[in-house]
């Protein structure tokens, strides 16, 4: 099983992985992209910059589906990808689009269950993360996730052994206990 945390920058994605983690004892995995990113000198708008993160994606949800991977949770997934590519020019849309079709008719996102975290940081200070501060608590992420979930849940209703579930964080220990 993959369980995959997705969500837009600040919404509290890796803290509730890893509650999550530590709840079901199963590892957590984050993928070191800001350091590979830079020591590869990649370009934000660049093609080679999306491949480089889908090709990722592709192998451990490939690994999944052929009951090759342990159980793990996942920091950022196939989505995170897609959103990111058309938000930094990588790819349009309808090229990422077909990139959510080609994934799901490869089956690979059997025995995956995706947790999509929104909700509003209510600490708003400059956290000097990574190369893409400038894009905290921006709505087109937001709006983008929507998009490729929409597009999942219309076009692919029955699909088997896949499931997305919507957690608003409401930054309060009580529900994220309460959900996760």
């Amino acid at each position: 099983m993959l369980v995959i945390f997705e969500g837009a920058r600040n919404s509290g994605k890796t803290h509730l992985a890893q509650i999550a983690a530590e709840h079901n004892n199963i590892p957590l995995y984050k993928f070191e992209f800001v350091k590979w990113f830079n020591s590869l000198d990649l370009k934000d708008d660049s093609r080679e910059s999306h491949l480089f993160a889908l090709g990722k994606e592709l192998q451990l949800l490939q690994a999944n589906r052929d009951g090759i991977l342990s159980p793990i949770i996942l920091d950022r997934g196939f989505l995170t990808v897609l959103v990111w590519g058309v938000l930094s020019k990588r790819i349009d849309f309808e090229e990422a689009i077909q990139e959510l079709d080609q994934i799901v008719s490869q089956g690979l996102l059997e025995n995956c269950k995706v947790y999509y975290i929104h909700g509003d940081n209510p600490n708003k200070s400059d956290r000097n993360k990574d190369n893409w501060d400038f894009r905290d608590n921006t709505s087109d992420e937001k709006y983008l996730y929507q998009k490729f979930i929409t597009h999942l849940l219309e076009n692919y209703p029955n699909f088997d052994n896949f499931s997305i579930h919507s957690f608003e964080n409401k930054f309060d220990e009580t529900s994220i206990i309460r959900e996760i």
